[in-house]
């Protein structure tokens, strides 16, 4: 997962997590309305002091908005991608025998 998707999720996720709007948040930082929304669709990435700046106001270490365990979404992807697609089939495989075997 690249480093600006997970920034992207937690940036969402604690945003949310302490009820601000993105206008809200982008009218904190003295910039557009609509500047965390270009930030969080993936259009523009905010310079190191406007990370701490967002950091600051949500109230949170800067580190986290680019840690891939710090949201429950990020954490479900980095999981998905640790599953190789020989082990889901295996899983599948495991799983289907077993139904088989039971039924009889």
């Amino acid at each position: 997962m690249a480093l600006q998707d997970v920034f992207i999720k937690n940036l969402k996720f604690y945003r949310k997590e302490k009820s601000v709007s993105q206008k809200d948040l982008s009218i904190a930082l003295n910039k557009g309305f609509n500047y965390i929304n270009s930030i969080e669709c993936g259009a523009s990435f905010p310079p190191p002091h406007v990370i701490d700046e967002i950091a600051r106001l949500l109230k949170i270490e800067p580190e986290i908005l680019f840690s891939k365990s710090a949201c429950p979404e990020n954490i479900r992807d980095t999981e998905k991608a640790c599953l190789s697609p020989s082990l889901k089939e295996d899983l599948i495989r495991g799983i289907t025998n077993e139904i088989e075997r039971i039924l009889g």
